[in-house]
């Protein structure tokens, strides 16, 4: 079978390089890859054994013809082909899950590239070693998907989204070993997100500056239940990044909640104009920086125009080289307690322990000119739960008077994370495949996870 497809894989490379995009005309049809196979000059064919469709050529359906992909499709293209869907779309893998990947070892398709007015669904769709470029201006919903190998060809992001202002929802998915960022969107390109309930596992395989999310700000951001766990071999590699780098106008409203960031060059970094919350996140490990100077921040806030509001409530921050760092800033709140019925109460809760490098500990750095309120947290990593032990672990006004104060008094005096439970996470199987087509189950290795309740509080080495 790897015979088969590296032959023939090697005579279709040729070809590509010759043949001419097919096209479909724009009457209103119906395409399948099955009538694609059967259209003559198509590029598109069976495979011998009947089992895979083989693309050699970059195939386009055009608008308003509608494409319908057959569930448990497997689709092995030949390199740098693209797949173009102008029109509406019916993208239902099927329970077995359609696959769309490599003719052979050499070959780096670019991947499917989506566009059109209609809200799509993707669902139940792989891509390994290959790409999702999708600018759907009703945007997507992405559902049960893989995006595994990414080769970099269709973008810097192994789901890259637009057009400006759309709306895309991506839950239950896998961004695995792609080469640069899992996701993201141009910096002039502002999508509202929803992602929900994905694994990001060692993205960023070629271990340069690009974070495993990548992403720009929307009217809405929001990040729930997910896990980013990085590969401690790649220091240049990041968690997750929300930017306002092209100064976007409007309202920007950004949510961390519940999530597992781990194992990364640094955790969360929200990037100039935008309203930040940051609530019941466990961030861990993230030290693989090799120089703190350059990163290695659990959640890093940076804004030198003093745009961005943030609000940190009921986060767990356990050794990273700094726990917070504040860079800058309108408004940052990691608790207020002092007046319940007011409108910027934040009860903080949250907790800080062995945040730091080279002996010193960095629990919370207010590198700004600003007052920072961090009341009703427990600094854990204190030796002594005191003004001089919290002190200790604070960098701010009373260290630098060129700084900000922090205002952490009162501070809690019990853990708001306490551990009630330890157990070790089932390992969740991962759809891997072969340039071929052929499936691979592998095991996820296990996390260890402490929980209090039914709620995550700490992963565990």
């Amino acid at each position: 079978m790897k015979h088969f497809f590296l032959t023939l894989g090697a005579l279709m490379m040729s070809a590509h390089l010759f043949a001419q995009i097919f096209t479909t005309p724009g009457d209103g049809s119906e395409w399948t890859l099955t009538r694609l196979a059967q259209t003559e000059g198509s590029g598109v064919s069976l495979s011998s054994d009947g089992q895979h469709f083989i693309m050699s050529n970059d195939v386009t359906i055009s608008a308003p013809d509608r494409f319908v992909l057959e569930p448990g499709a497997v689709v092995a293209m030949a390199n740098d082909v693209r797949f173009s869907i102008l029109g509406p779309a019916v993208m239902e893998g099927g329970e077995a899950k359609a696959l769309f990947c490599p003719v052979d070892d050499e070959a780096q398709p670019y991947g499917l590239w989506m566009e059109g007015e209609e809200r799509v669904t993707l669902h139940n769709v792989a891509f390994n070693g290959a790409g999702l470029s999708a600018h759907v201006s009703g945007g997507m919903d992405i559902t049960g998907c893989s995006f595994v190998n990414h080769n970099g060809r269709s973008a810097s992001y192994a789901l890259n989204m637009g057009p400006d202002k759309s709306d895309y929802h991506v839950w239950n998915c896998l961004f695995q070993n792609c080469v640069r960022s899992a996701m993201g969107s141009g910096a002039n390109i502002s999508v509202s997100l929803l992602v929900e309930d994905c694994t990001f596992e060692y993205n960023g395989t070629s271990n340069g500056n690009y974070p495993q999310l990548n992403l720009t700000v929307g009217e809405s951001v929001v990040l729930r239940r997910n896990a980013v766990i990085g590969d401690r071999s790649h220091t240049k590699v990041g968690g997750v990044v929300v930017a306002n780098l092209m100064g976007l106008a409007g309202e920007h409203n950004t949510l961390f909640e519940d999530n597992i960031v781990k194992d990364n060059r640094f955790g969360i970094a929200t990037y100039l104009e935008q309203k930040a919350t940051y609530r019941n996140n466990l961030i861990a490990f993230n030290d693989t920086e090799t120089n703190p100077m350059q990163g290695g921040s659990g959640i890093n806030i940076y804004d030198p125009y003093a745009s961005q509001e943030a609000r940190l409530e009921g986060n767990y921050i356990e050794n990273n080289l700094w726990g917070v760092t504040i860079q800058g800033g309108k408004n940052v709140n990691l608790g207020k307690t002092e007046d319940p019925s007011a409108e910027d109460y934040n009860p903080g809760r949250n907790t800080f322990y062995n945040n730091g490098f080279d002996g010193a500990v960095y629990d919370l750095y207010n590198n700004s000119t600003n007052t920072v309120y961090a009341q009703g947290n427990y600094w854990k990593t204190a030796l002594t739960q005191d003004e001089a032990g919290i002190e200790a672990v604070i960098f701010h006004k009373a260290d630098d008077a060129t700084l900000g104060e922090v205002v952490y008094k009162p501070w809690s005096t019990e853990d708001q994370t306490a551990v009630e439970a330890v157990e070790t996470s089932p390992s969740q199987p991962s759809e891997i495949y072969t340039a071929a087509g052929q499936k691979i189950t592998s095991l996820r290795k296990g996390l260890n996870i402490v929980k209090r309740g039914n709620k995550v509080v700490k992963v565990l080495n």
